[in-house]
């Protein structure tokens, strides 16, 4: 079993849900994998994907920059909410470069919750659009 696939090995395009316990150490696994620029842990019920994406200092100043991604679990229909937060800290003046792609947090996070069978939770708006379209 790898972080993205659920502990049966299913590999049907439906799988079966994997429970809150599974799921939250497949994220976790995400966080402790080198090839992740992220953190991931177990905050206040929430998961929570932290991607520090800019962290210098220099003579004249500091700066910090930071995504989080935060993925709260509803067990009874096997759905999540999603939010993001940026955050910038900075002190004095400290110049250079730096990239910054949400992407890749969201990506390997959304898989690994859509390989063990959890789907994002959709907004009324949401639902009253496809109930439209259906």
């Amino acid at each position: 079993m790898t972080a993205t696939t659920p502990p049966d090995g299913s590999s049907s395009a439906t799988p079966a849900s994997s429970s809150p316990e599974v799921v939250t150490e497949a994220l976790l696994a995400l966080g402790r994998d080198p090839a992740n620029p992220f953190t991931v842990a177990v905050e206040d019920g929430r998961i929570v994907a932290t991607w520090v994406y800019r962290d210098a200092q220099g003579r004249v100043g500091s700066s910090r920059m930071d995504y989080k991604l935060r993925i709260t679990l509803l067990p009874e229909t096997h759905e999540y909410k999603r939010s993001e937060i940026k955050t910038e800290r900075s002190a004095g003046n400290v110049s250079g470069s730096w990239s910054f792609n949400s992407a890749k947090v969201v990506g390997p996070v959304k898989q690994t919750l859509e390989a063990h069978g959890w789907q994002r939770r959709r907004s009324a708006l949401g639902k009253a659009i496809r109930g439209l379209f259906s």
